[in-house]
């Protein structure tokens, strides 16, 4: 057995991701038992906390996605009942589900980021809808891409190749969010490199490539089996 103890996993949830949360939990819930932890799987609801409380366990590890599970909520919760628990504290995560203020912070750490534009949808109600369309159309080059400022697993974001598609793209954006973000489409590689801290400095581990057959690395590509190729390490020199 494990020396970690019992661990909660928490997956579920009322995002849009729910369904994606569920098969992230079950997985990280049989790597932590094919380890020899104790592992007890948990949606977010009602019950939670009295039963945190009630009998604490050693940790808890968030598989939670979309609202609440990535934006730092849960994880202030858990700060605040003092349970330790996987993952960046509720300030990072509040920055990182931003997109536009997670750009800004890499912008001002130096880093380059395709330029962008967030645009609350009450703006085009405000500001009259074709002017801020023209306003977006003059100022970037297609293509661009579109997406809600906050949410995961590709949902409601758009390839916009033509001022055409462009509408259509912010329509479904906001099913997902109040404001969308717009910015240059970027041609290259998709990679990816995750990064963890156990309590000695951050370290990166290895680059995965990710290929997906349609071009585009959307929902359908992350969750139907077979048509996105991953390559770990990535195919890149070693200069890159």
């Amino acid at each position: 057995m494990s020396d970690l103890g019992r661990v909660v996993v928490l997956a579920g949830g009322l995002s849009h991701e729910r369904d994606v949360s569920i098969r992230s939990g079950r997985r990280v819930a049989d790597a932590l038992r094919g380890a020899g932890v104790e592992v007890q799987v948990r949606d977010v609801d009602a019950g939670l906390l009295p039963s945190l409380l009630a009998d604490r366990p050693d940790a808890v590890f968030p598989t939670l996605h979309g609202a609440t599970g990535e934006d730092g909520a849960i994880q202030g919760i858990l700060a605040l009942l003092g349970v330790p628990y996987v993952g960046s504290s509720p300030a990072a995560c509040r920055r990182a589900f931003d997109k536009p203020s997670a750009k800004d912070a890499i912008r001002a750490a130096g880093l380059s980021t395709p330029d962008w534009v967030a645009i609350p949808k009450t703006t085009f109600r405000d500001l009259g809808t074709q002017a801020v369309l023209d306003a977006v159309s003059a100022a970037f080059p297609l293509p661009l891409f579109v997406k809600p400022a906050r949410g995961g697993s590709s949902l409601g974001a758009a390839a916009v190749r033509t001022r055409e598609e462009l509408p259509a793209a912010l329509v479904a954006c906001f099913a997902y969010d109040e404001t969308a973000l717009i910015e240059r489409q970027i041609a290259g590689r998709e990679i990816a490199v995750a990064v963890v801290d156990t309590g000695d400095g951050p370290r990166a581990l290895p680059a995965v490539e990710i290929v997906a057959d349609s071009g585009v690395y959307d929902y359908a590509a992350r969750y139907t089996a077979g048509i996105t190729e991953f390559f770990a390490p990535a195919r890149r020199s070693p200069q890159v």
